[in-house]
């Protein structure tokens, strides 16, 4: 449901790309009730071009906070995304959505090695779940990275 909520309703506002995929780096989830659940996490839409055996970014970038989560037979859909602030508002938005999260969000968010850890995880599945040919994926003015 995150991952479908990011590509239909976040992707969109970065330049166009052949592909777009989410990166989800969970810090909670709390369960409100059966049926309701708020994820808190450092999410990221990556958009790539094919080059080759190669995907290269385009677009993409980091939105953090609490997605509110609700299950409809079987069903899951985000019903409501609370981001934290872009600038001088961050550190203040990031205390008040994380609350007591707040220290794990700010373990990984200042991690570069973590993000890139999970990035490159997750887009070696999406690249297997989807067959696709790619072996390497490269930001702009960086060497490629193998997969």
């Amino acid at each position: 449901a995150i991952s479908a909520y990011l590509v239909d309703s976040i992707a969109a506002y970065y330049l166009p790309a052949e592909l777009s995929v989410p990166v989800l780096i969970f810090v909670a989830t709390e369960q409100d009730d059966s049926l309701h659940a708020r994820i808190y996490g450092d999410f990221w839409v990556f958009n790539y071009v094919s080059a080759g055996d190669t995907l290269k970014t385009v677009s993409g970038g980091n939105h953090s906070g609490c997605m509110y989560v609700e299950q409809n037979g079987d069903d899951l859909r985000v019903t409501h995304f609370v981001q934290t602030t872009d600038g001088a508002g961050f550190l203040k938005s990031a205390k008040e959505i994380f609350g007591e999260h707040y220290d794990i969000f700010q373990n990984i968010y200042s991690n570069h090695d973590v993000q890139e850890t999970v990035r490159q995880y997750q887009l070696r599945k999406y690249i297997h779940k989807h067959n696709l040919p790619f072996k390497y994926y490269q930001d702009f003015g960086w060497q490629a990275v193998e997969l």
